[in-house]
C-alpha cells in the first residue's frame, strides 16, 4: 500500500528558506566591494576539493522518489541564464529521517540556493516547463565520486532515503 502526500511549491524567499540554507542572491548589506563593485559572501564548506559542475535536470513527473543529505559539504544550485523555473524539495538538516510533513517544495525562478550541511533534499530538481533546466552546481569531489564513481558501494558521506521503496509517494503541486 502506498501513502501519497502532496507538496505545494512555494516561491523561495530568504526567510522561508533559512532553515535549509541561503539564497544565492544579493541580500542585506554587501560584505565587501568598492565603487561600482559589490560583494555578498556566501558560506560554502567542503572537506575535500570543491567541484563545480553544470547539471542538466530533465523534465520528469513531479514525484519525489528519493531524498538525500550530504554530511561533509554544503551544496549550491544556481539556474543558468535562460533556464526555466525549477522546483527543489528540502527538509531540515537536524532530522534523522524526515517525515513527508517535514518536506517543503520551493520554486527557483532565477534564484539559486546553497543548502546548509546535512540538509535533506530531493536528488533531482524539477523543471516547471521545457525539456530541461541547466544549473551551476557546487559540491565536493569526495562526495560526488562516492556517488558516481563507485555507485555500488554504500556511501559514507551521504545518507539516502528511498521514499518510493518505503511505500511513500510525494507529489509536487507546481502551482500556476
Amino acid at each position: 500500500m502506498t501513502a501519497t502526500f502532496t507538496l505545494t511549491a512555494e516561491p523561495i524567499t530568504a526567510e522561508a528558506f533559512a532553515p535549509y540554507g541561503r539564497l544565492l542572491a544579493p541580500e542585506g548589506p554587501r560584505d565587501a566591494g568598492r565603487e561600482g563593485y559589490d560583494i555578498w559572501i556566501k558560506p560554502f564548506a567542503a572537506e575535500s576539493v570543491a567541484r563545480l559542475q553544470v547539471v542538466r535536470y530533465h523534465a520528469r513527473p513531479f514525484v519525489v522518489g528519493m531524498i538525500e543529505r550530504h554530511l561533509h559539504v554544503t551544496e549550491a544550485r544556481l539556474p543558468l541564464a535562460g533556464a526555466p523555473a525549477a522546483i527543489i524539495v528540502v527538509a531540515p538538516p537536524d532530522l534523522a529521517a524526515p517525515a513527508p510533513r517535514d518536506l517543503r517544495a520551493f520554486r527557483l525562478d532565477g534564484t539559486g540556493a546553497i543548502f546548509h550541511r546535512s540538509t535533506w533534499h530531493a536528488i533531482d530538481a524539477y523543471p516547471v516547463s521545457g525539456a530541461h533546466a541547466d544549473f551551476l552546481f557546487l559540491s565536493e569531489e569526495a562526495t560526488v565520486n562516492e556517488l558516481f564513481v563507485t555507485p555500488g558501494i554504500a556511501p559514507k558521506r551521504t545518507e539516502v532515503i528511498d521514499l518510493a521503496g518505503g511505500g511513500v509517494q510525494i507529489i509536487i503541486d507546481a502551482g500556476p
